[in-house]
């Protein structure tokens, strides 16, 4: 009789909906969880050795020139040394976490679209998983509030000139209007059998021990599990350090500003004093919110999923 293959369950992000949180507790218990059969691997080296070529391969499909190129073989190749290096046990469990998996944030901002290239990346990151996906596992959040943090994450790792003005992103967003129902649809239909989780990324202070116990499986306590140290990490820009950020692109040009933005995020670090960032007037976040709302309610009604809602 044929030994079971490994159980392959995808944590896809999405870019921030507290991605890295649960990534810090799942590498935090890593030990822990592959005693009992769990495999996590570090989301670095998922995005190093599983997540890049397999975007090199689609962003030649979608004729792109880079350097490093990825035929359909060779991400093949990749796929199966990237996986047997686990060494998972005949129904083990591997956890796969990589908010890249289906773009970037930036490629967010600048079509103000959800993932502008997700037709043709989600497809290939899928289809090469070397043994079944089981499970995939998302989140997605309110669209003023992801775009707000998209483009704080976009202008953090901006360079040159040309950079993308908030008036501008903000017409990109408003006049091609974000879609979660036709991400969860491209979703859905690349992974085929395997099961859907979703939840609200404002629910998730909540949901979070039942989001990290849905990953690890049956046979995890998640309250067992020992939580991240803290640790400063990459501090978040505040609304005045974006807005002294963009004035300083006004007067002495993108790539001289961005030169200050350590500086700039520094001086206005974000706190009780210095709200977080938010570029919509009042009509705007309510028009986006009702959005929003709607298409919640579209995927509960349209998709077979698990949509996890916080217990009243």
């Amino acid at each position: 009789m044929a030994k079971p293959d490994p159980y392959v369950i995808v944590h896809g992000g999405v870019h921030k909906t507290a991605t890295s949180y649960v990534q810090s507790i799942l590498q935090r218990n890593a030990g822990k969880l592959k005693k009992s059969g769990v495999y996590y691997i570090h989301h670095r080296d998922t995005r190093k050795e599983y997540t890049y070529p397999a975007q090199l391969n689609g962003y030649e499909k979608l004729g792109m020139e880079y350097r490093r190129k990825y035929s359909d073989d060779d991400l093949k190749k990749v796929s199966k040394n990237f996986f047997k290096k686990v060494k998972a046990k005949p129904g083990g469990r591997i956890i796969l976490s990589d908010e890249n998996m289906p773009g970037h944030c930036g490629q967010c901002v600048q079509a103000g679209k959800l993932y502008s290239r997700r037709k043709v990346l989600i497809p290939i990151f899928a289809q090469n998983i070397y043994y079944p996906t089981r499970e995939v596992h998302l989140a997605i959040r309110n669209y003023a509030d992801f775009f707000a943090s998209a483009y704080v994450e976009y202008l953090r790792s901006a360079k040159g000139d040309g950079v993308m003005g908030e008036n501008e992103m903000k017409r990109a967003v408003l006049s091609r209007m974000p879609s979660w129902t036709d991400f969860i649809a491209v979703v859905q239909e690349a992974f085929g059998d395997a099961k859907l989780i979703l939840w609200r990324h404002e629910d998730f202070r909540a949901l979070s021990t039942r989001i990290v116990g849905n990953l690890c499986g049956p046979d995890i306590d998640p309250e067992s599990l020992v939580m991240p140290k803290r640790s400063r990490g990459r501090p978040t820009a505040s609304h005045r350090a974006v807005r002294e950020l963009l004035a300083e692109m006004e007067r002495i040009g993108s790539a001289a500003a961005l030169e200050k933005r350590v500086e700039i995020q520094e001086a206005y670090p974000r706190g009780p004093e210095f709200p977080g960032y938010d570029p919509w007037t009042e009509t705007e976040r309510a028009h986006l919110t009702r959005m929003y709302d709607r298409d919640v309610a579209e995927i509960k009604r349209r998709f077979d999923l698990t949509f996890l809602e916080p217990e009243t």
